[in-house]
């Protein structure tokens, strides 16, 4: 009798933490955005300006900016403003009433990717802006806005990303293959750990 209470207790654990880890892994929303400057020139400079931004009163939110790729890494290439900084392996903006722009210099012609990741309240919704621009080296807008993507609460609420407006010509967004986190890989090990002591119990 105590041993199948102990089974059922160890079960029951072990789907809480399954549980646990799918859920903290569904925290953030995040998408693949890849730009193809050629249509810009083959090595013409100019600036890729990224902004995040949210109108008044919308819940806090946090656009990071990872795993960039076909950008030129130095330092000295970035000028971050507003609640903008520099973080590990990228940039992380704030969708405060500031103007919060990560602004790029390099040449076109190449495709720049990177991981975004949006972060915050989805219980309504955020209001919080991520886009793309080009510029010439003058600071001149060049054909409109690349992207355009708003940080929404899906109908099921949790957080979600609606593209307003994208120049398909040059950019597009996509969803990453799920990669759980160390958090999560350990809850469900953790988790697999107590089937498996259930399992042998019972034997």
């Amino acid at each position: 009798m105590q041993n199948t209470f102990v089974t059922r207790f160890l079960r029951t654990l072990a789907l809480l933490l399954a549980f646990g880890a799918s859920s903290h892994a569904m925290a953030d929303v995040m998408r693949l955005v890849t730009i193809d400057t050629a249509i810009y020139g083959a090595g013409r400079p100019g600036y890729l300006d990224f902004t995040f931004n949210g109108v008044d009163g919308a819940p806090a939110a946090t656009a990071t900016m990872s795993q960039l790729h076909g950008f030129d890494m130095d330092p000295a290439n970035f000028s971050p403003w507003g609640d903008a900084a520099a973080v590990p392996g990228g940039f992380a903006m704030l969708n405060s009433s500031n103007l919060n722009d990560v602004l790029y210099q390099g040449a076109f012609g190449g495709v720049f990717s990177f991981m975004l990741t949006i972060s915050g309240d989805a219980s309504a919704l955020l209001n919080s802006n991520f886009g793309v621009v080009a510029y010439d080296i003058d600071l001149n807008p060049i054909k409109g806005k690349i992207l355009d993507l708003m940080f929404v609460a899906a109908a099921d609420g949790s957080p979600d990303l609606q593209i307003l407006s994208i120049n398909d010509a040059v950019a597009s967004v996509g969803t990453p293959a799920a990669v759980p986190e160390p958090a999560s890989l350990a809850l469900a090990a953790v988790g697999l750990l107590m089937l498996a002591c259930a399992r042998r119990r019972r034997a």
